[in-house]
């Protein structure tokens, strides 16, 4: 499987480069296959490399403004799963033994991207967190199950690996903002009212185009990742 998804997702990546004829970018390729591994499931190893085939490809067709739309990998996850029951996410996978480790991985993230690009990320699990709490306080539940909702390593996973594409949530602060609260919002909804055990995933998608308005409304200079990580370096 794990050779079915890299080959499909490289082999992708170099024939969409060549026909849009832009630069090959292996690293992202690279992430997009490891976050299908992790959370996606399946007995076939093909609906897995087609899982990887629509992620890349997702970056080349949809797009906007000289930029992909949606996450490759979140995009990819959702289609499979609408498009087969051969494919399944296990939210639960990791179970609650590694949430500590994927917690300090996803801090130092944010301290080497810097708070401001990763603010979506910060803001979701804030409010996720918040709903959470608010939920059980308002049904006299203890603490102690919303604290096990949030060891969830899938959760942190999405949160910090995915929700933190700084390419695909908006430019603005402002609107990462707005945007990490918006998913988490429908994310809660989807789950407690729909009982979707993915619904982070599909509110991250159905949410995506909103960005295009949010842009167009908070005017702000796009992310690159070379301008980012030199001024890191600098202050480092």
């Amino acid at each position: 499987q794990m050779i079915a998804v890299v080959t499909s997702a490289l082999v992708t990546q170099i024939v969409c480069a060549r026909w849009f004829a832009v630069p090959l970018v292996w690293l992202s390729t690279l992430n997009t296959s490891l976050s299908v591994l992790l959370l996606l499931h399946s007995q076939s190893a093909l609906w897995l490399a087609i899982v990887a085939l629509l992620s890349i490809a997702s970056k080349f067709v949809l797009r906007w403004d000289n930029r992909h739309m949606f996450n490759p990998s979140a995009f990819g996850i959702v289609a499979g799963l609408l498009l087969t029951n051969e494919v399944w996410a296990a939210p639960g996978q990791w179970g609650h033994g590694l949430w500590l480790f994927l917690l300090l991985a996803g801090s130092g993230l944010v301290i080497r991207l810097g708070w401001q690009v990763m603010l979506t990320s910060i803001s979701f699990l804030l409010t996720y967190a918040a709903l959470l709490f608010l939920k059980a306080a308002w049904l006299g539940d203890p603490w102690t199950i919303p604290q096990h909702q949030l060891q969830n390593g899938a959760l942190l996973l999405f949160s910090f690996f995915m929700l933190s594409d700084p390419k695909t949530t908006p430019v603005h602060p402002l609107g990462r903002v707005i945007f990490g609260m918006a998913v988490a919002l429908l994310a809660v909804w989807m789950q407690f009212r729909l009982y979707l055990p993915n619904a982070f995933l599909y509110a991250l998608v159905i949410l995506t185009p909103g960005i295009i308005f949010l842009n167009r409304c908070l005017n702000y200079p796009a992310f690159e990742w070379s301008t980012s990580i030199t001024k890191q370096e600098k202050v480092l």
